[in-house]
């Protein structure tokens, strides 16, 4: 089982700490696990209170805790915030270049540690940052579009390479005469086959038509009888009335 240290951090020596507990990994010697690291220490911070103990090779955050440290791709963008730079509280991966820096930390974790925010770096709290955040919501629209066309062309770039890559491999048998099935070779299939799906398709609902109709013929064929039948008696009945008709109407002189 996993034993936890426990080291403390606050604000300045007016503050209450928060307690953060860490442990190293079991897989990795060298990898120390933080957990509900608060937001405002950020990982340089980090990096420089714990590199006293060795040589940190590498700080990695990340919004909840894994197995192993997710790979991240750092975020260069200035409109589009980073999941791993939250306000909230988070979990960081620290990796020593060897086992001492650990083992060392561990050791004065053990004795007890405490440190303080403002003695190392000082944030922007109340109306700066309030500011600074309150700045962040109306960018500049030009920037803005002109990052988002750069980012929308390395896109297309990198979209085109790997339909070409995908193109060649659908078409390019390998050693032993397979051909690998992509992605773009089966789009190009369905595509082809199409016309052909649809007008089997098209056959196989007018055959269905044909034997629905040729099943209710005989209602059909009934009820045509029946409205014929209808019809001639109603012409009877009118011729016979407009018999009586003339008869009533003729002119009777005595």
């Amino acid at each position: 089982m996993t034993s936890y240290e426990w080291i403390k951090l606050s604000w300045n020596k007016n503050y209450a700490p928060h307690f953060i507990p860490c442990c190293p990994h079991l897989d990795n010697p060298n990898l120390l696990l933080l957990l509900g690291v608060p937001g405002y220490s950020s990982d340089d911070f980090l990096s420089s209170v714990l590199s006293k103990f060795g040589e940190v090779v590498e700080v990695r955050s990340q919004p909840k805790p894994s197995a192993i440290p997710k790979f991240h791709i750092p975020n260069a963008s200035k409109f589009f915030c980073d999941s791993s730079k939250s306000s909230a509280f988070r979990c960081v991966f620290v990796q020593f270049l060897e086992g001492d820096g650990l083992s060392s930390f561990i050791k004065a974790a053990k004795m007890g540690l405490s440190y303080y925010i403002t003695d190392h770096s000082k944030p922007l709290t109340g109306l700066r940052k309030w500011a600074v955040e309150h700045q962040s919501i109306y960018p500049d629209e030009a920037e803005l579009r002109k990052e988002c066309e750069e980012y929308m062309e390395e896109f297309d770039e990198r979209e085109k390479l790997k339909f070409q890559r995908e193109k060649e491999m659908g078409e390019t048998p390998d050693e032993d005469g397979w051909i690998t099935v992509t992605k773009t070779t089966k789009f190009g299939a369905s595509v082809e086959s199409a016309k052909e799906k649809k007008k089997d398709y098209d056959k196989k609902m007018e055959k269905k038509r044909k034997e629905m109709i040729h099943l209710y013929s005989f209602q059909e064929r009934e009820n045509r009888k029946e409205s014929l039948a209808v019809l001639k008696r109603k012409f009877q009945e009118d011729k016979e009335k407009d018999c009586k008709n003339e008869i009533c109407q003729k002119f009777k002189p005595y």
